[in-house]
């Protein structure tokens, strides 16, 4: 086989991420070396006043994507924790970026066969991506990971999308939000 599994996850979660902001109207580009070193893994490009009082018709946010096919536990607070590695949780920190960066983290069910399945009428991917905001998150404690937590109604969706789109169009700055 030519990719390992984490590079069909990794290829799946750019299929994902192609598809749902394809689907919201958006244009997206995949990072070059230079992006990727720099934690950002995709571009999603938008021209469209999303909201009467959008102060931005032509903006991007960055993406940086993971894929994970353990089993996604969602704790009390209502959110999915993912361990994420300490040099991507400060990159995905800096708000010294001007556009908005976010991380996409696409769960896929256990078996690979699950992944997607189509037939003749439909083509269906498994399971579902959610995002959250690391910027302004604080300072980690931990040497090599620090875990974040993604909130279950951060569904990564075409509607899920739209609406951090509509917040960064009104110039709202999007900063990570400590569950409680």
């Amino acid at each position: 086989m030519l990719l390992t599994e984490n590079d069909i996850k990794s290829e799946l979660s750019y299929a994902y991420l192609h598809a749902v902001a394809s689907r919201a109207g958006c244009e997206v580009q995949k990072a070059e070396r230079y992006s990727d070193g720099a934690g950002v893994d995709a571009t999603i490009r938008a021209r469209e006043r999303f909201a009467p009082d959008s102060v931005f018709t032509h903006f991007s946010i960055d993406v940086q994507l993971k894929a994970t096919s353990g089993e996604p536990n969602l704790d009390d607070r209502g959110c999915y924790p993912f361990p994420l590695r300490l040099d991507h949780y400060n990159k995905l920190r800096d708000t010294d970026r001007q556009a908005q960066q976010f991380l996409v983290v696409l769960y896929l069910p256990p078996d690979p066969e699950q992944w997607l399945v189509h037939s003749a009428e439909r083509m269906i991917a498994q399971r579902c991506a959610y995002w959250v905001s690391l910027q302004a998150a604080p300072d980690s404690p931990n040497k090599s990971s620090q875990t974040v937590y993604l909130p279950s109604s951060n569904l990564f969706s075409v509607a899920g999308l739209r609406s951090v789109l509509t917040r960064v169009s009104r110039g709202e700055r999007i900063d990570y939000e400590q569950p409680v």
